[in-house]
């Protein structure tokens, strides 16, 4: 009996722990995302930019990173980081992209690379890269879902306005 019940206990708390994500926010560059609970720090950097993460087995690796863009422009710094995956090996089959967001993914050598960046303001991006082997796909198909959703600025942006003034022409 008491078996069983400890078993009951174990299987009810599953769901629980497997939801228990913990949020990252980095006040450097105004951003947050919700990490999985099974992924663990490694390192952090020294000036403040973000994360290195791996679950327990070792199996993936995820940096969560803010950045300054080179002259504010957010496509430029996505295509470079697209360039760059490029010139690392990786393969790259998808890409969605606008003013505001990025994501791709590819392959190499039996694995799967997924990045996810946002503009923030002040000329500034996160990002998120995980991989993982092509075989936990499906393992890891939800955690990715879930950092590209939770992946945003914490703060809004200031927009400026431009205010012209009329001076009378004199001739």
């Amino acid at each position: 009996m008491l078996a069983r019940l400890t078993a009951l206990l174990l299987f009810s708390a599953m769901p629980a722990m497997a939801t228990d994500w913990w949020s990252y926010d980095n006040a450097r560059f105004g951003y947050t995302i919700e990490l999985p609970p099974e992924f663990r720090l490694s390192a952090r950097s020294d000036n403040g930019d973000g994360l290195s993460l791996t679950p327990t087995d070792q199996s993936a690796r995820l940096l969560v990173f803010g950045t300054n863009i080179l002259d504010g422009d957010f496509s430029a710094e996505a295509n470079t980081r697209i360039a760059l995956a490029k010139n690392d090996g990786w393969q790259i089959s998808y890409t969605k992209s606008n003013s505001r967001g990025i994501s791709f993914s590819g392959t190499r050598q039996g694995r799967i690379v997924y990045v996810r960046g946002v503009a923030l303001c002040n000329g500034a991006a996160a990002f998120f890269q995980i991989d993982y082997p092509k075989t936990d796909m499906q393992r890891f198909d939800a955690v990715v879902m879930r950092l590209v959703r939770s992946l945003h600025s914490t703060t809004k942006c200031a927009t400026t306005t431009q205010i012209v003034k009329s001076f009378p022409v004199t001739g």
